[in-house]
């Protein structure tokens, strides 16, 4: 059982600056991809010029609500970091005293276990609150990733279709009504992992524990029948998958101008 720092989530730009110098080329290519926006440069009509303008504004909010959901993560984790820094060593040191009970109760996923020893022991329970308030802000901002990521797919479907007398709520419907207007969402790039966020940001809410649908995801493999808080979720990787599907799917709703200095568009 260890209480360690949290690596902070990087904003997007944060993330291109970071990596815009990158030869690894799957980073490489979302970078490029992020260098992408709405229109074209040779003259448009009117309509066009107009829906590329709502593109743009579309991910222009987008981005900004991303970048505000993983600021709002990092206010959480900057208070657990200062926490952490302080607990982790008496922590080891009281685990110690106790035979390591304590860290074997959290590595065996002892849920029963662990319930009745944050009774017994107060400062063990401290502990515990300490990791839980970690997990509770990462599970938030999963569950917001997934509200944002729904919100934005329904804005650019009225974008495509115009006015939708009545917007479907399901995902496998808007899944089918994005298809009909010429988009088909589970082509673009990223998909995989935002199907992930999707059955996660379920199972944090109604169920809180890996079933079989959510173990078909490797990183969950290991946890079938154990409850959601034992997980250490890729919030990082979900992030960034959250900004380049919206990203993509902009793009694929028209024609747009590439700014990366040596990208090739086919």
């Amino acid at each position: 059982m260890e209480i360690t720092i949290a690596k902070f989530i990087p904003t997007l730009s944060e993330y291109i600056n970071s990596h815009i110098s990158s030869s690894d080329l799957t980073i490489k290519r979302k970078v490029d991809d992020f260098c992408d926006f709405p229109g074209a440069d040779e003259c448009q009509s009117k309509i066009d010029e107009i829906k590329s303008k709502k593109r743009s504004s579309l991910l222009n909010s987008f981005n900004k609500r991303v970048d505000d959901i993983i600021i709002l993560n990092r206010y959480a984790l900057h208070q657990y970091n200062i926490n952490a820094e302080k607990i982790s060593p008496l922590l080891k040191d009281y685990d110690e005293r106790h035979n390591s009970m304590f860290s074997s109760l959290y590595n065996k996923h002892d849920e029963e276990g662990i319930d009745n020893a944050r009774i017994g022991f107060h400062n063990f329970n401290i502990a515990c609150e300490i990791l839980s308030a970690r997990k509770i802000a990462d599970e938030g901002l999963i569950i917001h990733l997934w509200a944002t990521i729904e919100q934005f797919v329904k804005r650019a479907i009225i974008i495509m279709a115009g006015e939708v007398e009545e917007m479907p709520f399901k995902w496998y419907a808007l899944k089918k009504i994005s298809l009909m207007n010429g988009v088909n969402l589970e082509t673009l790039p990223s998909y995989s992992m935002i199907d992930e966020i999707r059955v996660v940001n379920n199972k944090i809410k109604h169920l809180y524990v890996v079933d079989d649908e959510l173990s078909k995801f490797p990183s969950f493999e290991k946890y079938v029948g154990k409850k959601m808080s034992f997980i250490d979720y890729k919030t990082h990787d979900y992030a960034l998958a959250t900004y380049h599907f919206i990203n993509r799917l902009v793009m694929a709703m028209g024609p747009f101008t590439s700014y990366a200095p040596d990208r090739n568009i086919d």
